[in-house]
């Protein structure tokens, strides 16, 4: 069984709510309940998987991790990197098992974000952003069911506001509705539009020729954005129900006029995870060491680090890794045009303009989905 797919999900789904939408409007406190409701369907889903085990283990790993950084946090550097290392191993053990069969029986499922969240912790527990760590909390921010398969990726302290207290009768009838109507508009988006993109452009065509490769590149453009966004949607929606305001992924992306701004549109919460936790890390790092006689270099090798990361957090097959590649010279040409070339930025504000780079943009990315595809590999 896979997340806000098929009938007998939705059945237990909404089962499994009912309760949660009481206590939402007693005013009541959604943080216990919310935490079991979590558990309770993790057990189901990856038990039905076969795969209860392997989460039980990786929490209990990433859980102890946390648990252990947050009382070294004050030693030096190196022990930071080692705990990274550490929490990174099983999404590293997954992503290899993909490509290397003797590790294939190691599969989880959203162990990619799961990861991410852990990660996060370790780095906040480090930098001093944390100013206590409620082992309860944790446990629901690292297995927080509704965004485990497809994100949107939260913050702890973001997530820890929204769960510290009872929404109010008032505030939770609002997240009621807008949880409803995201339900509602993920499913038609990425059960209905999907798998109708899917069925009726993508299956038929054939799988060599130019004018098929061009067709594949809209059509599979197109149906990843109404799949990726409609699951997002979903999974928002849950979490307003649970009263939790899990943070917007998908922002109108084909409306920007550059892949920086594009970047901020789509699946948002990844690439601001990892500006603010890769890029910006590195940059002011390299920074402060003077580690090269010009500050742009450490800037385009930040892209480069970034974009190579989220293509490896994809996956190790070889289109993954040209993917990240290839977005990270389209960052670092960004950059360049807006340092060097001022029509560039003005083009950008100018009506004609803006359609023009949008339409750019837009082809620039539906080129890199046709990598990330496989199709040319």
């Amino acid at each position: 069984m896979t997340p806000y797919t098929g009938l007998l999900f939705f059945y237990i789904l909404a089962l499994a709510l009912v309760p949660a939408v009481a206590l939402g409007l007693a005013g009541r406190s959604l943080r216990g309940y919310g935490l079991a409701f979590s558990v309770g369907m993790l057990c189901i889903l990856f038990g039905l998987n076969g795969q209860l085990l392997f989460l039980a283990v990786f929490a209990a790993w990433e859980l102890g991790l946390c648990g252990l950084f947050w009382r070294l946090r004050r030693r030096p550097r190196p022990a930071l990197w080692v705990a990274v290392v550490l929490a990174l191993l099983p999404l590293a053990l997954v992503k290899v098992g993909e490509v290397w069969a003797p590790l294939g029986f190691f599969r989880l499922m959203g162990v990619s974000y799961m990861t991410f969240r852990a990660v996060e912790v370790l780095l906040n527990c480090y930098d001093g952003r944390l100013k206590s760590l409620h082992f309860g909390d944790l446990c629901y921010f690292l297995l927080f069911f509704p965004a485990v398969s497809a994100g949107p990726i939260d913050r702890f302290k973001r997530f820890c506001g929204d769960i510290a207290a009872a929404p109010g009768r008032e505030a939770y009838l609002e997240l009621l509705r807008q949880g409803v109507w995201k339900l509602a508009g993920g499913a038609f988006g990425g059960i209905l539009l999907g798998g109708l993109l899917q069925a009726y452009w993508l299956a038929p065509l054939p799988e060599r020729g130019l004018g098929a490769t061009l067709s594949y590149m809209y059509g599979y453009t197109l149906f990843l954005f109404c799949n990726f966004a409609g699951y997002s949607s979903m999974a928002i929606g849950t979490g307003y129900l649970l009263g939790v305001r899990v943070p917007e992924n998908f922002r109108q992306p084909f409306l920007s006029v550059d892949m920086k701004e594009f970047w901020s549109r789509w699946h948002s919460t990844l690439s601001t995870w990892l500006r603010d936790y890769v890029y910006s890390r590195f940059v002011l790092r390299s920074l402060k060491q003077r580690r090269f006689r010009n500050p742009r270099t450490a800037s385009y090798l930040g892209y480069l680090l970034t974009m190579l990361a989220m293509g490896l957090w994809h996956g190790l097959a070889p289109h993954y890794l040209a993917y990240g590649a290839y977005h990270s010279a389209l960052m670092c040409l960004n950059e360049a045009l807006d340092l060097h070339w001022r029509p560039f930025k003005k083009l950008k504000k100018q009506g004609a303009g803006q359609l023009c780079c949008a339409l750019v943009t837009f082809h620039l990315f539906a080129f890199g989905l046709l990598i990330f595809s496989g199709r040319l590999f």
